[in-house]
């Protein structure tokens, strides 16, 4: 038995109406930052969305700057209208998560709300902003089942070098050095997991790949796979959000950081063989035009399922709707 269109109502190119054999869908984004008021800070927030709207289009991204509200997100946040979101930015620098918030991360983290989630949390001022750099890494090791903790810290502008015997390297070398300053490192982080080093580590001090435990981690990456038992999300964090500012002479993370940020995220770590990688659905027809009331007004719609991600994908279900007057039918 084949699945087959029956054309009802006047001529319809199908083709026009799907594109080709595949039509790209530009990712959603969902940028969640908190309620800042510093000049520097306003600049991040800025500069991470017109980083991200650089490669999705102002329609794909939408920014909610409430963070710092109790209960401003909810599950609906991740996955009603407008969404659901293929990657979740959150943003912090001065300005505190409410605590309601940090429970919501972690939950969509832990059951997957969005495909990839990306933290970009200030480690500069913990005393400050309510801890939250530490509030993060608690969040992501109850949310993704890890065992991080929060190292040591850096002042100053810095230059973090892309781990390149990490597996998901390759996907974000179009963004390295990861230029940024005023920091938190990251501890107890595998060697695969831990994506960019510490300032001033050569190649030959990379750890080897592997799961050993390594310290003074700049970024970070969790692949689905091992999200909370392949149950989560992609994450991606860093204790930092200066890489999307400019704030003095000689401090200018946003200069050599600019236009490279948004593509590694969406072009390549959400690509089907990035490190975050969504599977690839295609669809074709037999043919191009169908005429109602000709000799033949059926057409064979062919939908392809793959996997080339670096991961296993389980548990699919794939539902497609179609455009109406279009309905599915059967024959032989």
């Amino acid at each position: 038995m084949r699945n087959i269109l029956q054309i009802l109502g006047t001529m319809l190119t199908a083709m026009a109406l799907w594109g080709g054999s595949q039509q790209a869908f530009a990712q959603k984004v969902l940028l969640l930052t908190t309620n800042e008021v510093a000049s520097d800070a306003v600049q991040a927030n800025n500069n991470l969305e017109a980083e991200f709207v650089g490669v999705v289009g102002a329609a794909n991204l939408t920014r909610m700057t409430v963070l710092t509200n109790p209960n401003a997100i909810s599950q609906a946040t991740f996955t009603s209208s407008p969404g659901p979101y293929d990657i979740v930015v959150v943003a912090t620098t001065y300005q505190p998560v409410d605590s309601t918030n940090w429970t919501i991360l972690q939950s969509a983290v832990a059951n997957r709300w969005a495909n990839s989630i990306v933290f970009f949390v200030d480690g500069c001022c913990e005393a400050t902003n309510g801890a939250n750099a530490a509030k993060m890494v608690s969040a992501l090791n109850a949310g993704a089942a890890t065992s991080f903790s929060l190292g040591s810290g850096l002042s100053g502008f810095a230059r973090f070098p892309l781990n390149t015997n990490s597996p998901y390297a390759p996907t974000f070398a179009g963004l390295s050095p990861f230029a940024g300053g005023d920091i938190t490192y990251i501890n107890n982080v595998p060697a695969n997991n831990a994506l960019y080093l510490a300032a001033g580590t050569s190649p030959a001090s990379f750890p080897p790949a592997g799961s050993t435990p390594t310290n003074n981690v700049y970024g970070l990456l969790i692949p689905t796979v091992q999200s909370n038992s392949g149950n989560g999300a992609c994450v991606f964090a860093v204790v930092d959000v200066s890489p999307f500012i400019n704030a003095a002479p000689g401090y200018t993370p946003w200069t050599e950081n600019q236009g490279k940020v948004g593509p590694a995220f969406v072009n390549a770590a959400t690509s089907e063989n990035g490190a975050c990688g969504l599977p690839k659905v295609s669809k074709s027809f037999d043919k191009t035009d169908l005429y109602l009331g000709g000799s033949d007004n059926s057409t064979v719609l062919t939908i392809s399922f793959s996997n080339g991600t670096p991961n296993p994908i389980t548990n699919v279900n794939l539902t497609d709707n179609l455009p109406a007057p279009l309905v599915v039918g059967t024959g032989t």
